[in-house]
């Protein structure tokens, strides 16, 4: 890991080389992965990367140019800021650049950096991937997946005086089984401590769905109740978070949510935040332009409260706003995000809300998803690695996978019950997400 004093150390001699000239900005990014690749019952491949990036911007008044290498000698780290100058010279002027943010305290984070997870013998993880794969073998189905664990680094700086530094250890399983019966099974599991990974528990997972979902069948398509296990609700609430909670859609009337600030949105039973400094959800305090990052009600029982915002968008918008801490790296054509959503639990099991159904279909994960209509909100794509029907308040049989065309904003009008467990997931930054039984989920066909 490049620590504090030599990442310091490294953007001052950049700022150097402009001369006091320009503004200068760096980012420096990457991290150390071991990665272990898994297919056909056992490790096809075994990977330790490590590997950062700095990325240098240059201000010439509103005329900004980008660079980046992955070198650190001092040559190398002056060239990116030439290189930047360079191109900003022959820029055309951004209105839309606000220019360096200025502030002179230093935030250095390490909340989330398990020195025991950098520490930890890969080995011993991966012999206990032994059982598991004699295990698989004797039942005669295939494992496929991937464990890894490593660590993340990202700093921000600048000539004006500006200097964030964040890293942090990660640690993930996943975990898929496919047998000879056309059964699929999937499991999932991350954490910033390496020892929460438990392999085994998550293969009984994905192996339980997998023989469950044998010999699937076909079933008639229309409106069910669903029970979304958490992975599926991950595929809603990026569409959700991209294309609902960013600023610069909202600012410009593209979002469902433009111009409904204090409205009621969702149903009573939805509350959303985006907090960087939940357990689950966790990441950086700072965001690209250096701004403190604001722990963020997004959705307050079922009322849209406001979206993220970084410094342009929240120029544009006007009013006393300012920004949310939300800023992608310069230049962004998505605007401010929420990198960070934590979905509020409720106070069901998954069991207790399968026991409760009368009938209808348990969804373990969504995949080929992508959006029909933006402002609607309007959001298609496939089932995948266990699909079940449930009646009487039990699984039944395994299901042919299916397609979904459904509005977010009458399915989250929908939520019936909310499970009291919490995954923590990847993607679109990292999500905190419980399972959800939803009324009216419609399904448009299933896959032959």
């Amino acid at each position: 890991m490049i620590g504090v004093d030599r990442t310091r150390a490294i953007f001052e001699g950049a700022y150097k080389q402009a001369g006091g000239q320009d503004d200068v900005q760096l980012m420096l990014h990457g991290g150390k992965e071991q990665l272990a690749r898994i297919g056909k019952n056992e490790v096809y491949q075994n990977i330790l990367n490590k590997e950062y990036t700095i990325r240098g911007m240059v201000a010439q008044g509103n005329r900004v140019g980008l660079s980046s290498c992955n070198r650190f000698d001092e040559n190398s780290v002056q060239n990116v800021v030439k290189v930047a100058s360079d191109i900003a010279s022959i820029q055309k002027e951004d209105p839309d650049y606000r220019g360096l943010y200025a502030d002179s305290e230093t935030i250095v984070d390490d909340r989330f950096y398990h020195q025991p997870t950098m520490d930890a013998a890969f080995d011993t993880k991966l012999n206990e991937l032994q059982g598991i794969f004699a295990d698989s073998r004797s039942k005669n189905v295939e494992v496929a997946g991937a464990f890894s664990h490593g660590d993340g680094i990202y700093a921000i700086g600048n000539s004006k005086g500006l200097f964030r530094y964040h890293i942090h250890t990660d640690a993930s399983f996943t975990l898929s089984i496919m047998t000879p019966a056309g059964g699929t099974g999937w499991s999932e599991f991350h954490s910033h401590r390496l020892e929460d990974i438990q392999p085994s528990i998550l293969y009984r997972i994905a192996l339980e769905k997998a023989l469950a979902s044998e010999n699937p069948v076909a079933i008639e398509p229309g409106e069910f109740t669903v029970i979304l296990e958490p992975p599926a609700v991950q595929s809603l609430m990026f569409w959700l978070g991209y294309l609902g909670f960013g600023g610069l859609p909202c600012q410009e009337g593209r979002s469902f949510l433009s111009g409904k600030e204090g409205e009621k949105v969702f149903g009573d039973n939805i509350s959303l935040e985006d907090n960087h400094n939940d357990i689950q959800s966790y990441g950086c305090p700072f965001d690209s332009e250096g701004m403190r990052k604001q722990s963020l009600t997004l959705v307050e029982n079922g009322v849209f409260i406001q979206p993220t915002l970084d410094r342009n968008v929240s120029i544009k918008r006007g009013g006393d706003r300012l920004s949310t801490g939300h800023a992608l790296p310069y230049p962004s054509s998505a605007g401010p995000l929420p990198l960070n959503m934590s979905m509020k639990a409720g106070n069901k099991s998954l069991e207790d809300m399968v026991q409760s159904t009368q009938k209808g279909i348990l969804v373990t994960r969504f995949f080929y998803d992508n959006v029909i209509d933006p402002q609607k909100l309007t959001i298609t794509g496939m089932t995948r690695d266990g699909t079940f029907l449930v009646e009487n308040g039990k699984i039944v049989k395994g299901l042919k996978n299916m397609r979904y065309n459904i509005s977010l904003p009458h399915i989250l009008n929908q939520v019936r019950e909310i499970s009291s467990q919490k995954w923590s997931l990847r993607e679109f930054g990292r999500m905190s997400l419980p399972a959800l039984k939803i009324d009216g989920f419609r399904f448009t066909g299933s896959s032959t």
